[in-house]
């Protein structure tokens, strides 16, 4: 039989392993597609006023700690989405403000373990907390009726310090769409009891 050179074979061993670790990284790092957080699988809220005022817009901030924009939803897109596809003026007079009071993301960096002890265990080394809340005004000088619900929604998760970029940004999607099914909840349940004068079939 036919001996193969050690170089050769060191080589050949070499490009192996390198192939392998390229492919795995190309599997890591693969951006991963999300779809946007909407929700109009929902039947829409009827309110009996003729227009809908979402003025002046919710300006997220963008310094640190806040992370919501780099969220695959960002928590003031997911607030608009609802807006959008919640509420319905099917009325002849009056309006609905709505004000969005909160809608942030933030990271906290979380104390971790060095030392020996340390590098032996994973820790928790960040947490993202999601806040979201809003208010609805709904005023009609014509029948005299005036009536305000809000909803407020929290979610958080610590990630560990190991975490890669694909598994952060599917905790981020995750506790997003946690806090809105919350706040979905919520808010539709105060705008039937305190805007039931308002609420259509």
């Amino acid at each position: 039989m036919r001996r193969i050179a050690p170089t050769i074979l060191k080589q050949a061993i070499s490009c192996a392993f390198l192939a392998l670790l390229l492919t795995g990284c190309a599997a890591t790092t693969d951006p991963r597609r999300y779809s946007d957080i909407t929700f109009k699988h929902l039947t829409p809220i009827n309110l009996d006023v003729a227009r809908i005022r979402y003025e002046p817009r919710y300006q997220p901030s963008v310094t640190t700690p806040q992370v919501g924009h780099d969220f695959p939803t960002p928590p003031v897109t997911a607030m608009e989405n609802w807006i959008r596809d919640r509420l319905r003026a099917v009325g002849k007079s009056g309006e609905a403000r709505i004000t969005i009071r909160d809608a942030s993301a933030t990271e906290t960096k979380l104390k971790t373990q060095g030392g020996v002890t340390g590098a032996f265990k994973t820790d928790q080394a960040w947490r993202y907390d999601v806040a979201v809340e809003m208010t609805i005004k709904a005023v009609d000088p014509n029948r005299r009726l005036k009536a305000e619900a809000s909803a407020r929604a929290t979610h958080k998760r610590t990630v560990p310090e190991d975490i890669n970029l694909n598994e952060r940004e599917a905790v981020w999607f995750e506790i997003m769409e946690r806090a809105m099914k919350t706040f979905d909840r919520t808010l539709d349940a105060q705008i039937r009891k305190n805007l039931a004068a308002f609420v259509l079939p």
